[in-house]
């Protein structure tokens, strides 16, 4: 039986067991029934409403005229009586009904406040949440970017004493570059989860050898491996052919893989890496021993932040899977990760689309880097603020042949440009008075008075995608962001130089 029926019915029952009573109360009732029915019109309208509540009236009025004396009497008191009945029965119903809704009403406000007090609770948690993540996060970061300067900063100052042997002094530049990798390598993750984050991570792919990168991983972290006594098993198929991959990024995704099974496997533990084939699929594993991770943190283990979560940390930021998953779903393919449990170690696997074996040999993936050019006889004006900066960037340069002209300001760098033109403008672009871009402003319109275009390079801090952007619109030839190695920008500036003439 559907509601509305029920209803109906509830108020028909509620007239008939009444005229049952008045039934059998007539004698001590004396005809004074109006009452008994006027109580089933309100049974009627509390539960259905004021229609079934006006079906109790209709009713109520035709067995009082026609069961209880006088029996139908047209005279004025029997029409009056029945009259005030059915008005009374009438907005009985209608009392009820409106009773009915604002309760109704009163229970739907009490509902849309309870859920708005959840809503405002869980909001409030995540506020919460958010915010000790963020101070989490800062701490780790702090923490990150103190360890290593802290070691920098320990043996700068044991090597300005000059009282290493060679042995320490060997030690101590090997700590210094390896913890300087380190700064970078953390800048450089930051600012590829913004780079996530906002949508702007470029890759440039071409054909790959992933065999090739997996030699260029396992060489990078043997190292690390090593230092823990960590057995590194590596094989390799050969034949299986390949990918469609940006070369620095699929190390980056190796390096990293391997760099967190390292990290997370005790000493004398072991790290397996496999390379195969499967079907038009090749698929990356990497296997440790170490600590694994639980059921429970296993669905999060690639989300930002979800280190000391998922893995407890020994060093690092937790941006590292959350980095390697992006990386790996923008060059089609997959990853996943498994553990059967704590201290049972854990298995990465990635699978990345081969591409068929073209007509002509894939050129190598992981090209061998090439020393720095020679730049003799190359007049360069480095404008850097950094004292430090302006140290390492002259002695690179003259080490290479260049004369080397250096400017701590806009005003001294355009000062230097008039006295002594030079062959290529190397410029920072945060400068003490005025920004990179105002100084080649005026260098253009120098250049634009001779006849010549000076081949300038933005060396800056700013790597994102739109600093680069606006760097060329500058007119930049070349946008390098920090750090870069001494014989990466002696190329770029031999390229540069080699595509010009010398000036006026």
């Amino acid at each position: 039986m559907s509601v509305g029926l029920r209803t109906y019915a509830v108020a028909v029952a509620a007239v008939a067991g009444v005229t049952v009573l008045a039934l059998a109360l007539r004698p001590a009732l004396q005809g004074a029934v109006s009452p008994l029915f006027l109580a089933a019109v309100a049974v009627a309208c509390a539960y259905g409403g004021w229609r079934p509540g006006f079906v109790a009236t209709a009713l109520s009025l035709i067995i009082t005229e026609a069961v209880f004396p006088p029996f139908f009497s047209l005279d004025t008191a029997s029409v009056v009586r029945a009259g005030v009945f059915a008005v009374v029965g009438l907005l009985t119903a209608l009392l009820y009904a409106r009773a009915r809704d604002a309760r109704a009403r009163a229970e739907a406000l009490a509902r849309a406040r309870e859920e708005l007090l959840r809503h405002e609770q869980a909001a409030r948690a995540d506020a919460e949440t958010a915010g000790r993540s963020k101070d989490e996060f800062l701490a780790t970061l702090s923490h990150e970017l103190r360890t290593p300067l802290n070691a920098l900063m320990g043996w700068i100052w044991w090597l300005r004493r000059g009282s290493f042997d060679e042995e320490r002094r060997e030690r101590a530049l090997e700590t210094i570059e390896r913890n300087t990798t380190s700064l970078a390598r953390l800048i450089e993750d930051l600012l590829d989860i913004s780079r996530i984050i906002t949508g702007k991570l470029r890759i440039s792919a071409s054909e790959v050898e992933p065999a090739a990168v997996v030699a260029a991983a396992v060489e990078a972290v043997q190292p690390a491996a090593a230092a823990k006594s960590i057995a590194l098993s590596v094989d390799v198929d050969e034949t299986v052919g390949p990918v469609v991959a940006d070369p620095d990024r699929l190390q980056q995704i190796l390096s990293n893989l391997l760099s967190n099974a390292v990290k997370f496997t005790p000493d004398k533990g072991r790290v397996d890496l496999t390379l195969r084939r499967a079907g038009s699929e090749a698929v990356l594993e990497v296997r440790d021993s170490g600590q694994g991770i639980s059921a429970a943190r296993l669905p999060h283990v690639f989300d930002r932040f979800r280190q000391a979560d998922a893995r407890r940390p020994i060093t690092g930021l937790g941006l590292g899977l959350s980095i390697v998953r992006h990386l790996v779903e923008v060059h089609g393919g997959t990853i996943r990760a498994e553990s059967p449990g704590e201290g049972q170690g854990a298995t990465f696997t990635v699978t990345l689309p081969l591409r068929a074996a073209a007509g002509a040999d894939a050129s190598p993936a992981m090209a061998p880097r090439a020393q720095g050019p020679r730049l003799d006889d190359l007049r360069i004006l480095v404008v850097e603020d950094d004292a430090d900066a302006r140290l390492w960037l002259k002695e690179s340069l003259e080490s290479l042949g260049a004369g080397v002209l250096i400017a701590t300001s806009a005003q001294e760098a355009f000062e230097t440009f008039e006295r002594e033109t030079p062959h290529v403008l190397v410029s920072d672009i945060r400068l003490p008075d005025a920004d990179g871009y105002a100084l080649l402003r005026r260098v253009r319109a120098a250049d634009a008075a001779r006849g010549w275009q000076t081949p300038a390079i933005a060396l800056t801090a700013y790597p994102r995608v739109e600093d680069r952007a606006r760097a060329l619109e500058a007119g930049f030839q070349i946008h390098v962001p920090k750090p870069v190695a001494p014989d990466e920008l002696a190329a770029v500036i031999a390229s540069l130089a080699g595509r010009s003439e010398d000036p006026p």
